[in-house]
């Protein structure tokens, strides 16, 4: 397997600390752990700047630290192990173009190859283009941002974009799988937490039992996105709950238009009669 190429100008590539469970020397000090470079893959603690290409294999629960900017190349690929996650404290920056995306998938090498990986937390801040992310899902929470564009996400254990609180801007995506490939998602977004600031605008969001979980948040701005749902009614579909508002106008609607729940508040100007072909990846 093609090693990792690591590319961080006079800076140590990748040193793991003792909170990724590594065992301290005899003075006290935490031992070296797995860096970029380690067959047996990445796992603790990323505490200087790193940028990664070609193939980089996450063996473990990683964290980037605060401070930290951790930029992976066009075309590289991450392979997360089936007990691996990411957590986002600094900056993670995914900068695929739409000749090479990033691809962001569970390990199809490991002992024992798993659909889904623990997927990523983001606390800190996540920029995403054309990126293509399976098998995990993408975590807000309170001071976190995720800037998501062009990008393809689908095949969650669970619900794949969750929000429980920070910010979230995604344009010109995808949520759910191309035609003819199966989604295990459970919902595509799930937004609840307090304080949210929601932009979602020119994406398709695509089949699974349910679309949009809309539990907190408002003044949100879901405008001009395809919603194609395959079976659910559209009042499933895009589920509210009291206090909610979001500005659902200019969309497609495979089901019909959505009906606010008691207590939340939609805004649904002009849907379009078809789909629309200014939305998904570009």
């Amino acid at each position: 397997m093609m090693k990792v190429l690591l590319l961080a100008l006079l800076l140590p590539a990748c040193v793991v600390g003792s909170d990724g469970g590594q065992t301290p020397g005899d003075d006290d000090e935490p031992g070296p752990g797995p860096g970029p470079d380690d067959p047996s893959g990445i796992a603790g603690n990323i505490t200087t700047d790193t940028t990664f290409s070609g193939v980089v294999q996450f063996s473990g629960a990683t964290t980037i630290d605060p401070g930290v900017t951790v930029t992976v190349s066009e075309g590289a690929t991450l392979n997360f192990g089936a007990a691996s996650n990411l957590s986002v404290k600094g900056t993670l920056n995914v900068a695929g173009t739409k000749a090479s995306p990033v691809t962001i998938q569970p390990d199809p090498d490991a002992a024992s190859p798993s659909q889904f990986f623990g997927g990523m937390n983001i606390s800190g801040t996540l920029t995403m283009t054309y990126g293509v992310q399976r098998g995990g899902s993408i975590v807000t929470v309170a001071g976190g941002s995720a800037t998501i564009t062009d990008t393809k996400m689908f095949g969650a254990t669970g619900d794949f974009l969750i929000m429980n609180g920070g910010t979230v801007n995604v344009t010109y995506s995808q949520l759910g799988a191309d035609a003819g490939t199966t989604d295990t998602t459970h919902c595509n977004l799930h937004f609840g937490g307090s304080g949210n600031m929601i932009t979602l605008t020119n994406n398709n969001i695509i089949g699974t039992p349910f679309g949009l979980m809309f539990y907190g948040g408002q003044l949100a701005n879901f405008q001009n996105n395809n919603w194609e749902e395959n079976a659910t009614a559209a009042a499933d579909w895009i589920d509210s709950q009291p206090g909610v508002s979001g500005d659902f106008s200019g969309g497609f609607f495979s089901a019909g238009v959505p009906t606010a729940k008691a207590g939340a508040t939609f805004t649904v100007n002009t849907p379009s009669a078809t789909r629309l072909t200014d939305a998904g990846v570009r």
